[in-house]
């Protein structure tokens, strides 16, 4: 009996390729990586939640020298420890108010743009709290922005 099992397991390892044979792994040609380039949008996010500003506003402007805000997101804090999910920045809309109607996802040209993120108490006109980045848009671009620096 003991033989028999032997055989069938020589003819197992016979079909397999061969006992010390090593099997061949297919290659595959490494993947080309290009750096992303030309216009794209802008994601904002939080590293960590924004504490202490329920109910406030957190206005987000997109800059370049010496122009006007190209794009904003206007998000609403609904706690007191809240992470910004992840928001498009979006054309300026006509008026005064930033924060009003929605505007289609802002299209940047590739180069270098000012955010500011701000926390207002509306109606107020000035920030209680605000962080400035550099923002380099090449292709699609995340921006992380830190809520420890925006919370009270």
């Amino acid at each position: 009996m003991l033989g028999s099992a032997f055989l069938v397991a020589g003819a197992l390892v016979s079909a397999c390729g061969g006992g010390d044979a090593e099997p061949k792994q297919p290659t595959a040609a490494p993947a080309a990586t290009t750096p992303p380039s030309g216009p794209g949008t802008i994601t904002v996010r939080s590293t960590a939640p924004i504490r202490g500003q329920n109910g406030r506003a957190l206005l987000v402007y997109v800059t370049r020298e010496g122009q006007a805000p190209l794009a904003r997101a206007c998000i609403m804090i609904g706690s007191d420890s809240f992470a910004v999910p992840a928001t498009k920045m979006t054309d300026v809309p006509s008026g005064n108010d930033p924060c009003a109607g929605t505007t289609a996802a802002t299209s940047f040209a590739e180069g270098r743009y000012t955010l500011t993120a701000a926390i207002y108490a509306p109606p107020a006109q000035s920030p209680d709290k605000q962080a400035t980045l550099t923002v380099e848009v090449k292709g699609n671009v995340e921006v992380t922005l830190d809520g420890g620096a925006l919370s009270r």
